[in-house]
């Protein structure tokens, strides 16, 4: 009794949610999404899932980890392991059911076994559904229907600050000022890939020159509504090709997610 009543106040909860992450119909974006639930400086859970007319399509864990380690390499301990099967079933569990059955993660000893004298209480559910909720704030990390892109609620006039962030750190921190709906000013805090940090680099060696079609992702987006990030899923449309690398190729999901992670965050200041 008490699991249904809490059930259904989490469905109103969600019906009542802003759609700035979903799309016109009220329906997320069919598409694949990436969230991340970090603590003490740890990326504990990194999820990636795709949704399909609003429903979990698949589910896949780019990262468990906590103090006592890596859970996901081949040497895990044996209660690492069982750990993972615990998360795995939780994943599964959500296959085929829309984002409200996110809220049922909340019980997780309904739906996960006690594995090899691990109970379910050592593995943090309310982890993964916030990793999973920070995916569907950010938005689509790629569209698969561009036909139903995420529609672009009015946001604060103010300036704000997101980023993107992997097991090795921040890759993208970006600062941005919207008014009127539209963005004013974004520059890039943080622009850094495998040791490169391409805010630094020299403009004439290749990873100065891939950081020139970043920094014209989002000099595209200048005096333009909020719902032109939606634009940057096509960068080969945007950003010029260098050497080796085509603007087509480029990690504009990574500007899209920290864009739409500042944006969820409201405004850092009102200016």
């Amino acid at each position: 009794m008490i699991k249904a009543f809490a059930g259904r106040m989490v469905l109103l909860f969600l019906l009542l949610l802003p759609l700035g992450a979903a799309g016109e119909d009220g329906v997320y974006s069919d598409g694949i999404y990436r969230g991340f639930y970090y603590d003490g400086g740890i990326e504990q859970i990194a999820v990636q899932f795709e949704l399909r007319d609003g429903v979990f399509d698949s589910i896949v864990y780019r990262g468990i980890k906590y103090k006592d380690g890596d859970y996901m390499i081949e040497d895990a301990s044996d209660a690492q392991k069982a750990i993972v099967r615990q998360y795995d079933q939780l994943a599964d569990y959500l296959l085929g059911k829309g984002v409200e059955a996110i809220g049922d993660l909340y019980y997780p000893y309904e739906i996960v076994d006690d594995v090899d004298a691990v109970t379910t209480a050592t593995m943090q559910s309310s982890k993964l559904i916030s990793a999973l909720w920070d995916g569907l704030n950010r938005h689509p990390y790629k569209l698969v229907d561009t036909a139903k892109l995420p529609k672009a609620e009015p946001y604060e006039d103010g300036t704000y600050r997101g980023s993107y962030m992997e097991s090795h750190g921040e890759e993208i921190g970006i600062e941005f000022t919207i008014k009127d709906n539209c963005f004013t000013e974004i520059s890039y805090r943080t622009l850094w890939y495998k040791r490169n940090d391409y805010l630094t680099a020299d403009p004439e060696e290749p990873i100065g020159r891939i950081a020139g079609q970043f920094q014209a992702l989002i000099d595209y987006l200048i005096g333009k509504p909020i719902s032109s990030v939606n634009d940057l899923y096509r960068p080969g449309e945007i950003a010029p090709d260098v050497d080796g690398f085509s603007g087509a190729t480029l990690r504009a999901p990574k500007v899209i997610s920290a864009i739409w992670d500042g944006l969820g965050r409201h405004a850092y200041r009102i200016d």
